[in-house]
């Protein structure tokens, strides 16, 4: 008994605590895109981001940029 109580518990944490480490973040943006670009370029300017994150977010916002205009 003791042992399937310890194995529901851990398992309970384990499923618990699996989405804590997840980097994935959902941010709605109602910013214009040169706004975006701007305050990107202010970002890394003044070095509260990397070149590599701002790459990369510069590409995501041109991405969401371009699917606006498309619609």
């Amino acid at each position: 008994m003791n042992r399937a109580m310890t194995f529901g518990v851990l398992l309970g944490a384990c499923v618990g605590l699996a989405g804590c480490g997840s980097s994935t973040r959902v941010v709605q943006n109602n910013d214009t895109c040169g706004k975006q670009m701007t305050d990107l370029q202010d970002a890394l300017n003044s070095g509260a981001m990397s070149q590599h994150e701002y790459n990369k977010a510069r590409r995501v916002a041109v991405e969401r940029c371009e699917s606006r205009d498309n619609r």
